[in-house]
């Protein structure tokens, strides 16, 4: 049982590649007809039919031998690449990752039989071109076989290919790999050769000629019964057949598959290494005013610092193992976009920037849903029609970009677009009338404020409920996850230009650096990614509105509580003195400053879980173990700003 489902995990996994691969090169394919892209699509359902075939999976191997026919109509230039057959092949891609997340769950497959027919009425009648020009006349097989003792077959059967059509109509020779190039290593393969040529000239005519040929030892014509080439299902396990030697890659560097949960096992590892690690350092500076000028000492503190730089090379080297190209999540967007561009009756590009940007896997699958609303929002909200846009002297066409990069120790994506933006006095006043805020409220807010409205359950600005918008979920849903994620996000627009929405997020969910500080006598770790500035108050510069204490910060108003009464601790002895340690966090689109006893100073911290008997207590995100063996707990920002 355990092989069958590394055996499944296995095809799960390659089957999502191709399926990802086969989207994009479709979308390619769409903007400029390529030879290439049409070999590498046909090449990718070549490869899903003949692990699913392997799998047992039938439904998927005999969904993809439709399509691969397809497609090897248009290789044989026998079907133009129109917007017909591009529909029709993103439909079979869809059905194809239908099929796909219902193998993945357990449940009975679709009847892809219909849908099969589809596709089969759409290819049966075909258009023969040669050198660009209609070819009529009958389709026949030809079995050909050159003898033994020719040296260069290869050469041979590629001459004779060029022969025929040059002389005798259009050819279509059914295995890509003999039509790709003279050049295969193995001459074999070339020696019984099944093609297929459409012309006017009798069979036996060109039969005679074939036979003059040199080196053709056997040449036999068969009508086709019907104009399609012959469909034969393939046995993926029969080595005999011609299919390994698909386009040999270069050379690169070798990489092998890891479940992820052995990912995870190795991070634990490196995780408690850090701990023993830290508390090593914590050792070695004990003893440096006791025995500094001993000669182990210098010995001792020579092993402590190559260990730091080994564990922290070894947990960065582990980090990377877990991190990918945010590429996997970008990839998903372009298909998105042509379809609701082309539903909205909307002109939109997508410019994908900064593709090779690593980071958490674990944040890779979380992060989809939000980037989907907010470009589904842009397109709907932000972008204006071709013939808005024009009056007001922009471009047809809309453009979205979405880009990722590093800072520091986060990664930052933008969302932009250069449509209508968002006014903040609309965002007003549809909350009024939904009655997400009063009279009173509305009228405190300033305009930074009134944007962020639009991340409030509920809220929308949509006049009717359709398939894309209305409901007020989608900005809800997307401040949410950014929460969750110990992330921030904010919102930059202007009228007429676009707006911009960035996120920040931690690299990595395991270890992060926690900024360590002390209330009432115990240390609390704040993830540094909800950490946004740290300052040394004058207690003179605290005011109260509306009987809140808040603090003025480049002209910005943020609220301030003292984190010892959120905890419910005892007042602490600094509440009397002159210069307050404040700091200042963020989470999604809100800020709240942190009054604490004492700022101890950044650290490489392991989230620990709080275990199942204590469950999810409130304020709290997890534990960390610190050097000297104590507990110190993580606070949860997310939840302490909401509550605040």
């Amino acid at each position: 049982m355990e092989d069958i489902s590394v055996y499944r995990e296995a095809f799960v996994e390659e089957l999502i590649e191709q399926l990802e691969k086969m989207d994009q090169d479709l979308l390619a394919l769409e903007q400029s007809e390529s030879d290439e892209l049409i070999q590498s699509i046909f090449r990718a359902a070549h490869t899903i039919k003949g692990s699913s075939a392997a799998m047992g999976f039938n439904e998927m191997k005999d969904l993809t031998h439709e399509v691969e026919h397809m497609l090897d109509l248009v290789r044989g230039k026998k079907r133009a690449i129109d917007s017909a057959l591009i529909n029709l092949l993103f439909q079979a891609l869809d059905f194809l990752k239908l099929l796909r997340d219902e193998y993945m769950a357990g449940i009975p497959c679709t009847d892809v039989k219909p849908f099969i027919t589809i596709v089969q009425n759409f290819a049966e009648q075909p258009t023969f071109l040669a050198e660009g020009r209609e070819v009529k006349g009958q389709p026949y097989k030809i079995q050909l076989v050159l003898s033994d003792d020719c040296q260069m077959k290869a050469a041979r059967f590629h001459l004779i290919v060029k022969k025929l059509r040059e002389e005798y109509g259009h050819v279509v020779v059914p295995n890509p790999l003999l039509e790709e190039t003279e050049e295969l290593a193995d001459d074999a393969l070339y020696r019984n050769v099944d093609v297929v040529l459409s012309t006017d000239y009798e069979a036996s005519h060109i039969e005679f000629v074939l036979k003059s040929l040199m080196d053709v030892e056997h040449a036999e014509l068969t009508l086709l019964a019907d104009i399609s080439l012959e469909r034969q299902e393939e046995d993926p396990l029969n080595t005999e057949k011609p299919i390994a030697l698909e386009n040999r890659p270069k050379q690169t560097a070798p990489t092998i598959r890891v479940s992820v949960e052995r990912l995870e096992h190795l991070m634990n590892l490196v995780g408690e290494l850090l701990i023993d690690q830290t508390s090593f350092v914590q050792l070695k500076n004990s003893l440096y005013s006791r025995f500094s000028n001993e000669d182990f000492y210098g010995r001792f503190e020579e092993i402590s610092d190559r260990m730091s730089g080994i564990v922290s090379e070894l947990q960065e080297s582990v980090m990377k193992a877990r991190m990918l190209p945010i590429e996997h999540l970008f990839n998903r967007m372009p298909r998105m976009v042509r379809d609701l561009s082309q539903k909205l009756d909307k002109q939109v590009e997508l410019v994908l920037d900064g593709k090779e940007t690593e980071l958490d896997r674990t944040l890779i699958e979380e992060l989809g849903d939000p980037l989907i609303h907010l470009i589904r929002n842009a397109i709907d909200h932000g972008i204006e029609s071709a013939a808005i846009r024009q009056s007001k002297g922009k471009a047809k066409e809309g453009i979205i970009r979405l880009d990722a990069y590093h800072e520091d120790n986060q990664i930052i994506i933008t969302v932009e677009d250069n449509g209508a933006g968002i006014s903040a006095e609309k965002i007003k006043q549809s909350a009024l009338s939904k009655q997400i805020i009063t009279e009173e409220e509305a009228q405190r807010l300033s305009e930074r404020d009134a944007l962020y409205l639009i991340f409030r359950p509920g809220f929308s600005t949509a006049s009717s409920i359709s398939e894309v918008s209305g409901r007020g979920v989608g900005m809800d849903i997307v401040r949410n996850q950014i929460e969750r994620l110990n992330g921030l996000i904010d919102i930059h627009t202007e009228m007429d230009v676009g707006t911009r929405f960035t996120i920040r997020l931690p690299l990595t969910l395991a270890i992060i650096t926690g900024l360590m500080v002390k209330v009432s006598g115990r240390i609390f770790a704040i993830p540094m990614s909800n950490v946004l500035e740290i300052v040394r108050l004058p207690r003179e510069r605290i005011q109260t509105i509306r009987g809140e204490k808040v603090i003025v910060i480049r002209d910005q108003i943020i609220p301030l509580v003292w984190l010892n009464d959120i905890l419910n601790y005892p007042q602490a002895v600094t509440e009397f003195s002159k210069v307050l340690p404040v700091v200042i966090v963020g989470s999604a689109d809100k800020k709240v400053a942190l009054a604490v006893d004492e700022l101890i100073g950044n650290q490489e911290i392991v989230i620990k879980s709080m275990g199942s008997f204590l469950g999810k207590t409130n304020f709290i995100a997890g534990a960390t173990i610190l050097g000297n063996g104590r507990v110190a707990l993580i606070l949860e920002v997310a939840y302490l700003v909401k509550q605040i």
